[in-house]
Order: structure tokens, then C-alpha cells, then sequence
């Protein structure tokens, strides 16, 4: 008697590419949460597919068009030990999260890898970046759709952000502006100072607002006025010995203003100071 033919498995999907170019290696890495070395056993392993055909080249470009699909029981995602990331707040198509220091948004071990896997949502995507030091609000998306709509958004400057930061040294006055260029853009950032001790080690707490989003502006800006961010340890080198035990960048993303991607109505996320950056507010007498 003949045996009836066994259905084959169905492939699991990954979420979609995010840049034309994209070499496959890279993609399994970061959607998986895996090392570079665990994604290439996969290839090895003729385990994953793109667009239907089995494809096993590490350096095989991708599009945003293609589905990249792998064998069902291939890898397990990485779960995180750490505790679940606190959400500003949860819509149907967007979500906010407050990101904790030492933490990547995007890439293997990230914010956006931990989040799918907290919520079950392997399609989200960040839709803009804070520095792995950096805390406080990210913007994800949960459809395609959205994502495009609140990109949109940041590159034409619609959306505001309010950071908050403790830096060496006091302004000379209370209220700053800043309009340097960093990689030659146009960069503007209004700083103001909220308290400031005058007895040395001489340190401030500041809010910043951007108007932009340069890769590392409010460092930069900061850093120009001769007050960087206190554990920044790319700008923060000329007074580092005063301040030896702060152990990351003192800069957290505190507010997030843009408009709904499905009505248009405004919304405000707000994420509180990390407990490390009110014991230094502490530290530093600055409450």
C-alpha cells in the first residue's frame, strides 16, 4: 500500500527587511538575536529560504521586498533573563517603550529583539535610535504602514524631543541655544539649566529640545559648550578625573511628541528618570 506523502513543514517568517542591500548573514543575526556565527550554521545548514529558494550565501543581498522564511524548529529566539521593558505607552499600531541604559535599540540583544519576544510581536520595528547608554523613550511600529508614517515624521522634523542630561561645569546663562552643524546638517538644540552646583566637582542638570536628530547632536552640542554629558567617554575626556564613578552617559530621552500615523491627533509619551540618574542627581546635589 502507498504511504501517503507527508506535508511539508511551514516556513516561519521573518520580519521584513528594513534597507535595500541588506546581506542575508546580517538580517538572521539581527531578527533572530543570534551571533554571526550562529546565523551562519543556519546558511550552512540549507535552513533558510528567501522568497521561496533555498539560499545559503552569507553575503546574499537582500531587498525590502523579499520574505525571508527558515525551517520552523530551526532556532529558538533568544528570550531575555532581564526584566520585561516598561511601555509608555501601547496603541494597536505603534508602542512606546522606556529604554533602559546599556541596551542596543536594534540588533542582536536589543531593545527591539527583547520587545518581540515580551509581546510576541515578531513584525515591530524601532522606528528611530537612541545610543545603547542612552535611556527613555523609542517609538516602535507594529505594520509596515505605521513605520513609514512615523519615519516620515522624524525626517521631516515634526517630532520633539525632550532629553534631559547631567554635564560638567555650570552654563553661563540659564538658557542656551545651539546651531552648530554635526556631519555637515544643520543642527539645532535649545538647552536649558534646571540646577547647578557652584562647589566643585561643578556639575548641572540640563533639559535639552531638538529640533533635529543627529547621530550624537546633544553630545556634541554639549561637548562644544565646554559642558559634556558626565560619563560620556567619547566627549567627556578633560574633567573624566572629577567625576570617576559615573558609570555611563548621563542623558535620557524623557519626552516623545509626534502625531498619531492613523489620526493625526497629537501624542506625548513621557518616561521618568532612571533610578542610577536620580541617585546622581542626589550625588551631585543638584535636587
Amino acid at each position: 500500500m502507498k504511504r501517503p506523502a507527508q506535508k511539508a513543514p511551514a516556513l516561519r517568517r521573518l520580519p521584513a527587511v528594513r534597507r535595500n542591500g541588506t546581506p542575508l548573514l546580517d538580517h538572521l543575526a539581527d531578527c533572530l538575536g543570534l551571533s554571526r556565527r550562529a546565523a551562519k550554521n543556519l546558511l550552512d545548514d540549507r535552513l533558510v529560504f528567501v522568497n521561496g529558494r533555498r539560499i545559503w550565501m552569507a553575503k546574499h543581498l537582500l531587498q525590502t521586498r523579499d520574505a525571508v522564511e527558515l525551517l520552523p524548529d530551526a532556532v529558538a529566539p533568544k528570550s531575555e533573563t532581564a526584566a520585561s521593558v516598561r511601555l509608555l505607552l501601547d496603541e494597536p499600531t505603534f508602542l512606546v517603550a522606556d529604554k533602559p541604559p546599556r541596551l542596543l535599540t536594534v540588533g542582536a540583544k536589543s531593545l527591539e529583539v527583547r520587545l518581540r519576544d515580551q509581546l510576541g510581536l515578531p513584525g515591530l520595528r524601532a522606528v528611530h535610535r537612541l545610543d545603547k547608554d542612552t535611556s527613555g523613550c523609542v517609538l516602535f511600529a507594529k505594520d509596515e504602514e505605521s513605520r513609514r508614517a512615523l519615519v516620515a515624521q522624524f525626517e521631516e522634523g515634526r517630532v520633539r524631543k525632550l532629553y534631559h542630561a547631567l554635564v560638567a561645569g555650570n552654563l553661563a546663562e540659564p538658557q542656551l541655544d545651539v546651531r552648530m552643524p554635526v556631519d555637515h546638517l544643520p543642527a539645532v538644540s535649545h538647552v536649558r539649566q534646571v540646577a547647578a552646583q557652584t562647589k566643585p566637582p561643578r556639575a548641572a542638570h540640563l533639559t535639552v529640545a531638538i529640533e533635529t536628530g543627529r547621530t550624537h547632536q546633544i553630545r556634541i552640542h554639549l561637548h562644544h559648550l565646554g559642558h559634556p554629558v558626565l560619563g560620556d567617554r567619547q566627549y567627556f575626556n578633560a574633567r573624566s578625573g572629577d567625576f570617576p564613578e559615573v558609570p555611563r552617559q548621563m542623558l535620557h530621552a524623557s519626552e516623545l511628541r509626534f502625531a498619531h500615523p492613523a489620526t493625526g491627533q497629537p501624542v506625548c509619551a513621557a518616561a521618568p528618570l532612571p533610578r542610577d540618574f536620580r541617585d546622581w542627581l542626589r550625588n551631585l546635589r543638584l535636587t
